[in-house]
């Protein structure tokens, strides 16, 4: 009688978890498509000092639209926007857009070689060691896009690689083309 108790609960839990399983594949939420918080809220204003040893801030560039991109060296992902987010800053930059790129969670090695190696020339800063800028925003994993309109707030999160597209009507609306 004991070990047909056992078989039952056994086979209740492993249903339970198939159950689970299902839900998650079939019905839960993608997260790229669970909104911010922060959506239509004021950007946090932060500094930081980039790779170049140039001081930067949020507050310098109010009134300019912002393309804010958290990253590491390690992200596959990352190094699939790479080249999207580069052409965009040199499109974009001479005519008022900021382009800020953020490495979480990795070496300063690391990210300088990323840069190198995929030829980064907008804004390229270190987190600080504890993660605060990333924590500020909430950023769960890299990549992660803030788009950043000409009044501070935040009008726009991408979680996962940014694609032309979605940078180009963000820009071409902010910059009135």
């Amino acid at each position: 009688m004991k070990q047909k108790t056992y078989f039952i609960i056994g086979g209740m839990f492993i249903t339970g978890l198939f159950l689970i399983l299902a839900y998650g594949l079939f019905f839960a939420d993608d997260p790229r498509t669970i909104p911010s918080a922060l959506i239509n809220k004021k950007a946090r204003p932060f500094s930081a000092m980039t790779f170049k040893e140039e001081g930067i801030s949020l507050k310098k560039f109010l009134g300019q639209p912002i393309v804010l991109n958290f990253w590491a060296s390690w992200c596959f992902a990352c190094r699939q926007e790479a080249h999207i987010l580069e052409a965009a800053h040199r499109n974009y930059t001479p005519n008022g857009a900021v382009f800020i790129g953020i490495a979480i969670n990795d070496t300063r090695e690391n990210s300088l070689k990323f840069i190198e190696k995929y030829q980064k020339t907008y804004l390229l800063a270190p987190d600080d060691k504890t993660g605060t800028i990333s924590l500020d925003y909430g950023v769960t994993a890299v990549p992660e896009t803030f788009l950043i309109d000409k009044e501070g707030f935040i009008r726009h999160k991408q979680l996962g690689a940014v694609t032309k597209e979605l940078l180009d009507g963000f820009l071409d609306n902010q910059l009135s083309y």
